[in-house]
């Protein structure tokens, strides 16, 4: 029996799992209550972009991407007899990765449980789930349903939208859920040779939204993969759209339905909703459980991998409740945008008036004649996110991402710079010793340093393969463990 811990993480999905895993990167005492002996063994989140990416990239422990992830290399749209209408080579990088990957969330839910196992400051208690929330000014119970009791400093409910954490916290979940019902299905294909959703042999790992007014989809494929996302007719019903035959109608004309494996069909609605708090007293919310958006940006999991980093390192420092009311106040604004930037495409995909379809498809075909778009939006990543001066504070160069160049640390080989740092605080003197501001002794931070001559005792000197990390001399560029800048100090 636990009887006193830091944090108790509700949920052990990839959302709790990134949490409980950076809390233990920090060797932050934490206990991850989870109802499932096992993950969940079917596919569910489809894609992550590059933050979320790079967010995993600093959990130790955790296995490589290749074990979880297939990079996209292709994405646009397809018309409904799956002809391209646009589809652009996605070539580019961010920060030493993928800007998008098609993902297996079964492996990675395996593999983040694997790295936490080898963590001696999580501890899982796993066939459980809470049951109940008691909290003071000073400490939150959680009740759990065999009737034990863990006492923390905090909870975090990421045991998604349908979880007890947050009705237990009394907050409400505000938004729409929406009457259009679309089915998904996943499957594995025992084919050789097939074509995917880009129409090619090579099966390139491909995401495109298939623009058919009479039946809207999106339809993704890698190597052995697919998963369709077909939006229901009025009068069909869920049941019947399920059925083995139904499914095999549909595959058919993408698939040899006969060499294909199904592993999920299940009809959905999808709902646009955020918790009216994402804290009350000592509970927090994280994932599913403070926001649920509509798929068509495939966004869903990946705000709540950002929650989680936003979230571990200021569970670590937190002395009061009130100081982890910046988590929302920062992780708000960018649920609401995606969130809307998500309805914005399905109310484009979702049409099924021809005439706007045939201009909607017209106009993405004519992006095929603009000299080197293609090119260009293939080769160059997309512009990084940046925190709103509101949030990051009133430092120069706040709320910026830090770059991942190669580096050497103390003459050794090349190495990446975030595996360097890890999920901690980073201090970087240009041509000085960090450790000369107040802010670089926070407790854990590593202290780092570039162009200052001779060793010094407690200092990585880096030298900048790639010359991405600027700075005026005599001045230290302070990173939060989630990689954004606070800010650039001057001693």
């Amino acid at each position: 029996m636990i009887a006193e811990t830091t944090v108790v993480v509700a949920g052990l999905g990839p959302v709790g799992g990134v949490l409980a895993a950076l809390l233990g990167a920090q060797g932050v005492p934490t206990v991850v209550v989870e109802p499932n002996a096992e993950p969940y063994p079917r596919p569910r989140a489809a894609v992550l972009e590059i933050e979320s990416i790079r967010l995993l990239s600093l959990i130790p422990g955790l296995a490589p991407p290749a074990a979880w992830s297939v990079p996209v290399t292709r994405n646009g749209a397809v018309g409904a007899d799956r002809r391209p209408l646009f589809l652009m080579e996605q070539r580019a990088e961010a920060f030493g990765h993928p800007q998008v990957v098609r993902i297996d969330q079964p492996a990675l839910e395996a593999a983040l449980r694997a790295a936490i196992a080898g963590m001696p400051s999580v501890r899982v208690v796993g066939g459980r789930s809470v049951r109940a929330v008691e909290q003071s000014a000073e400490a939150v119970v959680a009740v759990l349903d065999d009737g034990q009791r863990i006492t923390a400093r905090w909870l975090a409910g990421c045991d998604g939208s349908t979880g007890t954490v947050r009705t237990q916290a009394g907050l409400a979940f505000a938004g729409d859920t929406f009457a259009q019902p679309w089915l998904v299905v996943d499957g594995v294909s025992t084919a050789t040779g097939e074509t995917g959703v880009d129409g090619t042999r090579q099966g390139h790992p491909t995401v495109a939204f298939v623009l058919d007014p009479a039946r809207p989809a999106v339809a993704m494929s890698s190597p052995g993969r697919w998963r369709w996302e077909w939006m229901l007719l009025p009068g069909e019903a869920p049941e019947a759209m399920t059925r083995p035959e139904t499914v095999r109608e549909l595959v058919r004309p993408w698939t040899d339905p006969d060499r294909l494996q199904i592993e999920r069909a299940a009809v959905f609605t999808f709902h646009a909703r955020m918790a009216e708090r994402w804290r009350a007293g000592r509970v927090l919310l994280a994932g599913d459980a403070a926001h649920a958006l509509p798929p068509f940006a495939g966004a869903g999991l990946g705000m709540g991998i950002r929650d989680a980093g936003a979230l571990a390192w200021r569970l670590r420092e937190a002395g009061d409740p009130a100081g982890l009311d910046a988590y929302e106040r920062e992780r708000r604004p960018d649920v609401a945008r995606t969130t809307a930037t998500a309805l914005q495409i399905g109310r484009v995909l979702q049409t099924r008036n021809r005439a706007a379809a045939l201009v909607f498809r017209g106009l993405v075909r004519s992006l095929n004649a603009v000299p080197g778009l293609r090119s260009r939006l293939g080769d160059r990543p997309l512009p990084p996110r940046r925190l709103p001066r509101a949030v990051a504070g009133p430092l120069p160069r706040a709320g910026e991402l830090l770059a991942n160049p190669w580096v050497r640390v103390d003459g050794g080989p090349p190495v990446r710079l975030d595996d360097v740092i890890g999920y901690r605080w980073a201090f970087l003197g240009h041509g000085c010793d960090p450790r000369r501001v107040p802010e670089a002794e926070r407790p854990g931070a590593v202290h780092l340093t570039l162009d200052l001559p001779g060793p010094v005792p407690g200092l990585l000197a880096l030298e900048d393969l790639d010359g991405l990390l600027q700075g005026a001399a005599g001045t230290v560029t302070a990173v939060r463990p989630d990689r954004f800048l606070l800010g650039t100090l001057t001693p």
